[in-house]
């Protein structure tokens, strides 16, 4: 039953921007636990107490998912500046808790966070033109997006749904859930699958052996997304949800380790 309401709140902070749902995993305590049960699942090793971990896990997730998906909808549809505000917020609110993670005594975590920002902010302009001028989503494009929010959301920090927004797919895909949209959440799901499936077990090995520099390249990528996506308005109410959003955050995050 545990595992089942922490997959509740695992599967509202992967709705919210900026929320981990692997922050959450790793206050409770169980982070290794759920990691090395979704390698065995992916791994097709099918323990008892692996399935029963990630069953419980994905019942609460989806039913959170779903419920909260509709509420999500509403309130981009009716006030977007003000959503991206205190959205981006979160996801700054996110960001510094990953700067608590390494070391920035290092060269070398400086170098890997110069590079990682380079790269995603150019790789999503370019990834802009993926959407037709009527707005259309390209299936692929859709796939990749449901890749790296599977690879993201197991990672403590960073929110798959951060990704999705820094991407561009969030909305859509918030819609889709909430209107059962099988065009988009059909390519998501292959995704997410995908991504379980190839970049789990990679992840896996790479924060055991590269923890900071892994955290260093998430903090190039969260930085360079956010100002992509930063809402810049004549809406001063917009800046005011911003820093909500930040401060939100920061308190949920507290919240959590008591």
């Amino acid at each position: 039953m545990k595992d089942f309401i922490l997959g509740l709140l695992m599967g509202i902070a992967n709705l919210l921007p900026g929320i981990s749902g692997g922050t959450i995993a790793a206050i409770s305590g169980r982070y290794e636990i759920i990691l090395k049960a979704a390698s065995d699942f992916v791994s097709f090793k099918w323990k008892k107490d692996s399935l029963s971990v990630i069953i419980f896990l994905i019942a609460g997730m989806g039913t959170s998912i779903i419920l909260l998906s509709k509420v999500l909808s509403f309130i981009f549809e009716k006030y977007p500046e003000y959503s991206y505000g205190i959205f981006t917020g979160l996801i700054i609110g996110g960001l510094l808790y990953l700067l608590n993670q390494i070391d920035f005594k290092k060269k070398s975590n400086f170098s890997i966070i110069t590079i990682s920002f380079i790269i995603t902010f150019f790789l999503l302009r370019f990834a802009e033109t993926f959407e037709s001028t009527n707005g259309n989503i390209s299936f692929w494009y859709l796939i990749f997006g449901g890749m790296v929010g599977a690879a993201t959301m197991v990672l403590p920090g960073i929110s798959g749904s951060s990704m999705l927004l820094i991407m561009g797919i969030y909305k859509p895909v918030i819609d889709a859930i909430s209107n059962m949209n099988l065009k988009i959440i059909i390519p998501v799901g292959i995704g997410v699958l995908l991504g379980l499936v190839l970049i789990i077990k990679i992840l896996e090995k790479l924060i055991e052996k590269f923890h900071e520099q892994v955290i260093a390249f998430l903090i190039g990528l969260t930085i360079a997304g956010t100002i992509i996506i930063f809402p810049i308005t004549s809406k001063w109410l917009t800046y005011i949800f911003f820093i909500i959003g930040i401060f939100l955050s920061r308190y949920l995050e507290k919240i959590l380790k008591e």
